[in-house]
């Protein structure tokens, strides 16, 4: 079925020489500018999603904290106020043990962490600089924003009792080595602590200048008691974080807060990025699209005889719509599968390209973080095969029309 089609499509492309090698890398260029494109910025977005997601929780969970209610009149006189919501405090949440467990079984929950979090002054032979200090639970801690995976020096998972590790950038602010003593401070509560590790932080929001410490030091540093300040969640999907905070709002009495909530820029970064790979997407293919269509426009004209002798000799107008279709989809699934190979192997060229270690022992990144995504190259390679038949379905339908009488009169 469709031999004599095929090997006059065939033919015509073979006796095309130049002509048709250009149009194959014109459809191949456009095929690989948009996987390359969208491989970098799919990349970008998967860095943006591991450094700053994947090093904090996604959904932070805390007490209730109620509006106030000021009267609306004094001795019956009207008044003008604004409520605003009280500041934070370190509230505990009580039961937190049972709590975690029942936040566990949440759908779309992956790791949850019990946290005492806090500011102190970070003191060490009479420099002194501020600090966002964690109380955790080491090993839970580590699920939600691996930080043994960062570690310079020490090690996470042997954090004792008055010992603590902090952020490389905090440690060369205050010349501090692991062995070192340091004292924290937190409101009239001074503390003593040995650096047992020192750890690179990617935390994007509030990143550096980073203290952990066991749960049951920050509980005594902050006064909380037995009592924890929130909870740290990471979620199967991070772009379910919504959802799942409303669900966790909805079914316990706590306040559940979502990263696309607390850094809706992030979001609206990523919605611009994709839509920019698309855009270009689109034009790339569909001006490959438009050139086949003149290239196949100007093929019909040049062989509107030969096409014209064909039809005397008995042959179909379906038959010749099929020969100048299939000339289009050849040539579409050539240019689509060079494109897709250079495009790949341009992604894991640039991706050999190291940009110097943030810290030591830290491994260096990519400089371009490129992907290299079998479902970006499939969709593209589909996209490009589909606007390529439809270009070459208006030359020929011409072709098929031409009236052999007058073509051949014609000369």
């Amino acid at each position: 079925m469709l031999r004599y089609e095929s090997t006059l499509a065939w033919r015509h492309l073979i006796a095309g020489g130049w002509q048709t090698v250009l149009i194959v890398v014109g459809v191949a260029m456009a095929v690989t500018l948009v996987i390359f494109v969208s491989g970098l910025i799919y990349g970008l977005q998967q860095r943006i999603i591991t450094t700053i997601l994947g090093s904090t929780s996604q959904v932070t969970v805390t007490v209730l904290v109620p509006f106030p209610f000021a009267p609306k009149t004094i001795d019956g006189v009207p008044i003008i106020t604004k409520a605003t919501r009280r500041p934070r405090t370190l509230i505990g949440l009580q039961q937190w043990q049972t709590l975690g467990q029942e936040l566990s079984a949440v759908p779309g929950v992956r790791a949850v962490a019990p946290e005492v979090t806090g500011e102190a002054i970070v003191t060490f032979e009479g420099t002194t600089e501020g600090a966002a200090v964690f109380g955790v639970v080491p090993e839970q801690q580590d699920q939600i924003n691996h930080v043994s995976e960062n570690m310079i020096s020490g090690n996470f998972f042997r954090l004792g009792l008055d010992e603590i590790i902090i952020d490389y950038q905090l440690a060369q602010k205050l010349g501090v080595a692991t062995g070192d003593r340091v004292s924290l401070t937190s409101g009239q509560i001074t503390k003593t602590f040995r650096v047992n590790g020192i750890f690179f932080s990617q935390r994007g929001v509030g990143g550096g200048n980073s203290v952990y410490m066991l749960l049951r030091d920050a509980q005594a540093l902050f006064r909380t008691g037995t009592s924890v300040t929130d909870y740290a969640i990471s979620l199967t999907d991070v772009f379910q974080a919504n959802a799942v905070a409303d669900r966790i709002q909805a079914s316990f009495q706590v306040q559940a807060d979502s990263w696309m909530r607390l850094i809706p820029q992030l979001m609206s970064a990523f919605s611009a990025q994709s839509a920019t790979a698309l855009l270009i997407a689109t034009f790339s293919l569909v001006a490959s699209g438009f050139a086949i269509a003149s290239v196949l426009i100007v093929s019909v004209l040049k062989r509107s005889r030969e096409i014209g002798i064909l039809k005397a000799m008995g042959a179909r107008d379906r038959q010749i719509l099929f020969v100048f279709i299939m000339e289009g989809l050849g040539i579409a699934i050539a240019g689509a599968t060079l494109g897709a190979l250079a495009g790949s192997g341009l992604i894991i060229a640039v991706r050999q390209v190291m940009q110097p270690a943030p810290a030591p022992g830290i491994a260096p990144q990519p400089l371009l973080p490129g992907v290299v995504s079998p479902q970006i190259i499939l969709i593209t390679m589909l996209a490009s095969i589909l606007i390529t038949a439809l270009a070459s379905a208006l030359p020929a339908r011409n072709a098929a029309k031409l009236n052999p009488v007058e073509v051949i009169q014609r000369g």
